[in-house]
This record gives C-alpha cells, structure tokens and sequence, in this order.
C-alpha cells in the first residue's frame, strides 16, 4: 500500500485540526483555572461569583479581570470558528468537494474540539451543495471552433453544404442562419431647448442666476452633442441569414439586404465582425457565429484561394486547433 500526500488544498483541514486541538483546550484549561481562582479568592474575603451588591475585593481585582479577558477571547474564538466554519462549508459545498476533503481523521478532531465549528460546517455544506455554480459559457469557444474548422475544411477543397431557414425565402442556398447582435455606425440630429432666464434682486443673485442659467444651456448643448455624433446605434439581437452574395439581417421588423459586392473593409475582433460601405452605414455583428459569418463572407466573395491570404481571417487560423484524433465537418447551422 503506497503513501498518497494529501493534496495541497486540503492542508487547511490540517492546519484547522492542529489550531483547534491546541487552541480549544488551552482556553477551556485557562478559563476554568481563572474561575476557581477567582472562587477561591472570593471566598476567602467573604464574597460570591455573581453577587452584584458586593464590589470585588482589591486582592481579587487582576485575577477576575484575568478571567473576564479569557472569557471574551473564548466568546470571539466560539464566534469566529463558527462563521469561519459555514464560509468553507459554503464554498466547499458549491465546488462539490467531498465533505471534509474526505479527511476523516481531521473531521474528527475538529468535530470533538470544536463541534460548533463542524457543525456550522456542515451547514454551510449542505447550503453550498444546493447552491449550483454558474453555467459555464462555451458558446464563444465552440463557435471559434466552428470558424477554424470551416476555414480548413473549405481551405482544403471542400464546399459549404447549405442549411434550413424557416420563413426565410430566397432563390439563393442560405448557408448561415444565426442570431447576432446586430448594430449600425452614423450620426444623427439631437434638438435641444435652450432656456433664458430673468432674474431680479442683489447684483449678486442676478449674476448667480444668469451663470446656473448659462451652465444648464451649456450641459443641455453638451449632451445634445453627444448624443447626435456618430456612434453605434440600433442595437438588437437579431436574425441573420448569409447567401453565397448577400447578408440578411432582420431588424426591427423588417429583413435588410447588404451586398457582398458593396462592402469596402471587413474588420474582425474579439467578439464580432464589421463591414465596412461605401453606400451606407457601416455593419456590426457580434455573437458566437460571427467569425462563421468571417469565414463564409470569404469564400464567396474573394474564393478559396482567399482563406489563406485574407488578412481579416488571421486571427481564425492562428486560433489553436483542437485534438485531430476524429473526423469533423465544418458547421454552418444554426
């Protein structure tokens, strides 16, 4: 039978047991030597433990203030074990970790030590083992992965298959249908009220009014300024279909046509893609089927030759390759 060392996030349960099985003694020793010290002493000068109508006698002052400090530290030593208890217990039991670590040695000692401790513990176990961590977001990496493998699989002389889309009617195969986040880039017009302001009184409170009057005409300005200058607007999440020469994004009630033909620049970045007119408003599509959209956009519009050279689709390719142990075929689904 081989030794196996415990594993280094465990060792808290050891460090826990040693403290405890030294520390609870040691106060339960201290207070109860600090109480029969004081029983005696006050006992021997005719006074009681308790007994309020009796001021403590002077010989007795620094062994009943001995005993009053040890009390207070094993109260907070009591308190601090406890909540200390239910935070691991809690953080334990959300992780799915075995109770304890399964070190059933240390359990027990700290169990007999300091069974509040263990069994605030416990609770905050079970507490954590009703408390489900939070869903892990694979969506961006496996629609990374999807890009990638679609960019080799077409590099190397495939073709794209063609997918369903549902209420969607075009003469063309539709080879993408995702949902994106859809935006578009442009300025707008802001009107603004601008305000006057009469004032009556001291020289002092009519030049106060006027500046506050001014300061709110300037903000108002300020603010109009902003909001008209050119920024992404109509955002949405939204439907979009692509055909081997279009874009279709259903916004706002409506489908909306971008021609392959028409788009100047395509941008990539972490989470989406931008294209890029010389007619319209620039393009924002952001989810995990955009760099798809990247892919296929490629293909069509500059053909395979363009999947190794396109600058845009750099980042696709430099993207780690997963295990190549099966056979897989590039997804253009939803």
């Amino acid at each position: 039978m081989s030794f196996v060392p415990p594993s280094p996030k465990s060792r808290h349960w050891t460090f826990t047991a040693v403290a405890i099985a030294v520390a609870t003694p040691a106060l339960v020793w201290g207070v109860d030597r600090s109480y029969r010290s004081t029983y005696r002493c006050l006992r021997a000068h005719g006074s009681w433990i308790g007994d309020s109508d009796t001021d403590i006698p002077e010989a007795c002052s620094e062994i009943s203030a001995l005993l009053g400090m040890l009390a207070l530290i094993a109260a907070a030593y009591v308190v601090v074990t406890a909540i200390t208890g239910l935070c691991v217990g809690i953080v334990e039991g959300r992780r799915r970790r075995g109770f304890g670590h399964r070190r059933w040695f240390t359990v027990t000692v700290v169990g007999v030590a300091a069974p509040w401790a263990m069994a605030t513990y416990a609770t905050g176990y079970g507490i954590g083992r009703l408390l489900r961590p939070p869903a892990v977001d694979t969506s961006w990496t496996d629609g990374r992965d999807a890009a990638r493998r679609t960019l080799e699989f077409l590099a190397d002389g495939g073709h794209p298959g063609a997918v369903p889309a549902p209420g969607f009617l075009t003469d063309e195969p539709v080879h993408l249908d995702a949902r994106l986040h859809y935006s578009r880039h442009y300025g707008t017009t802001v009107t603004y009220q601008q305000t006057s302001a009469m004032a009556f009184g001291s020289a002092a409170f009519v030049t106060g009014a006027l500046l506050a009057n001014a300061i709110g005409n300037s903000n108002a300005r300020s603010r109009a300024a902003r909001l008209a200058s050119p920024q992404w607007r109509d955002h949405e999440l939204t439907r979009v279909v692509l055909t081997p020469t279009r874009t279709w994004c259903y916004s706002f009630g409506r489908w909306l046509s971008f021609d392959h033909t028409a788009v100047m620049e395509y941008h990539l970045d972490p989470h989406g893609v931008v294209l890029l007119f010389a007619d319209t408003e620039p393009l924002r599509l952001n989810g995990p089927a955009a760099w798809l959209h990247a892919v296929l956009f490629a293909y069509f519009r500059f053909g395979a030759s363009a999947l190794t050279t396109a600058t845009f689709l750099l980042p696709i390719g430099a993207t780690q390759a997963p295990d190549q142990s099966g056979t897989t075929s590039p997804s253009t689904s939803r």
